[in-house]
């Protein structure tokens, strides 16, 4: 596997979606032309680089990017990396809660830090 689809990969299992910032400076402008677009969650993905060095990418949750299409909103960054790597990410399967999961049980259960 790739370098670029491991680090996808990654982002998709902690429920975040990496952006470029073209597409943030899109979500600015959304927001900027309607203050009810208050719900998009803005997060950061920090993952080691080269020679170890711990690196951070900035992101938006999975659930903001799924609302964002729902609603005909994405742009075509974003609709892609759901339509590629959406199906990665699970919410917890024990309170539904949207931290990266922790744990996976033999019955292919999955549950966050605060479940297991």
């Amino acid at each position: 596997m790739g370098a670029v689809k491991a680090f996808y990969m990654d982002c998709a299992e902690a429920g975040r979606v990496p952006l470029s910032t073209e597409s943030f400076d899109y979500l600015d402008d959304l927001e900027a032309a309607d203050p009810a677009l208050d719900w998009i969650g803005y997060c950061e993905h920090d993952y080691p680089a080269l020679g170890g060095l711990l690196v951070s990418h900035d992101c938006i949750t999975m659930e903001s990017a799924r609302r964002l299409i729902a609603e005909g909103l994405a742009n075509d960054e974003i609709i892609a990396f759901v339509e590629c790597f959406g199906d990665c990410y699970r919410p917890c399967d024990g309170c539904g809660h949207a931290e990266p999961i922790a744990l996976t049980s033999r019955h292919g259960e999955r549950f966050c830090a605060n479940c297991q």
